[in-house]
């Protein structure tokens, strides 16, 4: 789905189109973008992708925008109604103890340790959701993701690890049944328009992933700003077009940290 974007190399003062991409429903990725603290996006800029494991989103504290308790599940079932049963022996009949009400998650063990690293994909018109400017104070835009994702898929080579990469699909908490995996979250979470990288069966730790510098295709700047810089429109192709007014902010380099 993504393999439609292509980002160009452009100036850096001015208006900037990022990204063009037909108006359809499945080509409808503007741009994507990495929102995090400053310090973070620094890394970021570097080529040091932060993973972190899905355990570690289901142990975070209550009321974070990053905390899903929903992270690592292989399977949902509707489990409403139905009645939990149990015998106390092998000889036993099995006895009602409960009434399940919501839903039944499968958690296996195997997609506990699955690193990710995530980003958002501004898919929409009406630009980038208010609420994800509680992740951070800086954002980095990708000038060309095909580049972007060249390098990590060469950085994983000889790792032992798999690499997957998607849009993430946001799925009715009320009402889906089936398999979750890496890639579907709720629908509560939808807001954060995800793309996401994930490395499987991962390390079981958070790892920095270091992908090589990403300088030369990256654009930086204040989060807070962010939907004030950026302009949505129509190009005579009939093609959505990102434009980013750009102003430069000195990043420090690795041998200054």
């Amino acid at each position: 789905m993504l393999n439609v974007l292509r980002g160009r190399r452009v100036g850096t003062t001015g208006h900037l189109a990022a990204y063009n991409t037909p108006m359809t429903n499945d080509n409808r990725v503007l741009g994507v973008f990495k929102f995090a603290a400053r310090n973070h996006i620094e890394q970021f800029v570097q080529g040091v992708l932060y993973m972190n494991t899905l355990e570690h989103f289901v142990k975070m504290e209550t009321g974070s925008l990053r905390m899903d308790s929903n992270e690592g599940t292989s399977h949902v079932l509707r489990g409403d109604g139905a009645i939990l049963k149990m015998k106390l022996t092998a000889d036993d009949e099995y006895k009602p103890v409960a009434e399940i009400r919501g839903p039944i998650r499968y958690k296996p063990d195997d997609l506990r340790t699955v690193n990710v690293f995530c980003m958002y994909a501004l898919a929409s018109d009406t630009l980038v959701d208010e609420r994800n400017f509680g992740f951070g104070d800086t954002f980095a835009l990708l000038i060309d993701f095909d580049e972007f994702m060249k390098r990590v898929k060469a950085a994983v080579q000889g790792t032992g690890q798999e690499l997957r990469y998607q849009l993430v699909e946001y799925i009715d908490e009320t009402s889906y049944e089936g398999p979750v995996g890496v890639f579907k979250k709720l629908s509560s979470f939808s807001y954060q328009s995800e793309f996401r990288i994930a490395l499987s069966p991962g390390t079981g730790a958070a790892l920095r992933f270091d992908v090589g510098n990403l300088s030369d295709n990256v654009i930086v700047g204040p989060l807070a700003d962010l939907n004030e810089r950026l302009k949505v429109q129509v190009n005579e192709q009939g093609r959505r077009q990102l434009l980013i007014k750009n102003e430069v902010i000195p990043l420090r380099s690795r041998q200054t940290e």
